[in-house]
């Protein structure tokens, strides 16, 4: 599922430490077309865009599904004070 501001990617194998979940996710990005580099365990640098990424697993018929929702992070500035802001998905 891809929006703008947040999409969820579903990853084949099931990851239990973060910067093996991290690395995988930007590799399936990169296979998918898009320029992605591992700032740190929780970012993602897409497009040249910062992204927050946080796992989450859900039971689909008793099945753990392991998730990595995506989340572009918005920069403002204001009185040069520097807030961050994740944008939240609006259906």
């Amino acid at each position: 599922m891809f929006s703008k501001e947040r999409f969820v990617i579903e990853l084949d194998d099931r990851y239990f430490n973060q910067k093996d979940l991290i690395n995988a996710a930007c590799e399936y990005l990169n296979n998918k077309g898009r320029k992605c580099e591992v700032v740190n365990n929780y970012t993602l640098l897409i497009d040249g865009k910062k992204y927050s990424a946080l796992e989450r697993t859900i039971s689909m018929a008793g099945v753990p599904l392991q998730q990595i929702v995506i989340k572009e992070i918005v920069d403002y500035s204001n009185n040069n004070r520097f807030i961050t802001k994740i944008v939240d998905y609006v259906h």
